[in-house]
């Protein structure tokens, strides 16, 4: 069975909990779409992410590949539409570690790569007709999650297969551990991640399948 493969990262800083992390676990062994969902949670390490992370890719070789990330200030779940090929970061990370100004790919001089997410049947399908609270966002930015969403997104990029970067908002629960402004309900967070893996699994092979019949 074909995978969509997604990428979470766990547990970071003071937060207890990674509504990312829940997330990928829930969804995780489930099927959506005649799709098999293949969860791996990697940690906040730069060093990880950038030795690690194109091995991992390979190996699995996913017919699909979101990463799943923790954004504590969002209001909604967020699809973003670009990630950079530049880290930049003043909080350590698990590691301790800080970077300054770093390419996460050296070899290449593409400096930023679009997502590969049809986000405006995401929008029009979850947001608009299933209404729930999912909305497109700028960039991934330069700390671990765009790191990550960088390299999933060259991946997709070279093999064919659509993939992007997804910014989750803090659980109720995670709200309410430490006092976040904004928050939603973990069961809602879920299902607009599935909503989104289903309608670009519509999309991307109903297309693939079409072209290659003519």
């Amino acid at each position: 069975m074909p995978s969509v493969l997604l990428l979470a990262y766990s547990v970071f800083g003071l937060f207890q909990l990674n509504p990312a992390e829940e997330t990928a676990r829930i969804l995780g062994g489930s099927s959506i779409n005649g799709f098999q969902v293949v969860s791996r949670i990697i940690p906040v390490s730069y060093n990880y992410v950038k030795n690690t992370l194109p091995r991992l890719l390979e190996r699995e070789k996913p017919a699909m590949v979101i990463g799943l990330g923790l954004a504590p200030r969002a209001r909604s779940v967020i699809v973003e539409l670009a990630a950079s090929n530049v880290a930049s970061f003043a909080s350590k990370d698990i590691d301790g570690v800080r970077i300054e100004y770093d390419y996460v790919d050296r070899a290449t001089r593409v400096r930023v790569l679009p997502t590969r997410l049809p986000v405006e049947s995401i929008i029009r399908e979850c947001r608009i007709k299933r209404r729930l609270n999912v909305r497109p966002g700028v960039s991934i930015g330069t700390y671990l999650c765009g790191v990550a969403g960088y390299l999933l997104l060259d991946y997709a990029s070279k093999h064919g297969v659509p993939g992007g970067f997804i910014h989750v908002p803090p659980s109720t629960e995670l709200a309410l551990r430490h006092k976040t402004e904004y928050s939603m309900p973990l069961r809602e967070i879920v299902e607009a991640v599935k909503c989104i893996i289903e309608v670009t699994l519509n999309e991307h092979y109903s297309i693939t399948t079409t072209s290659r019949a003519q």
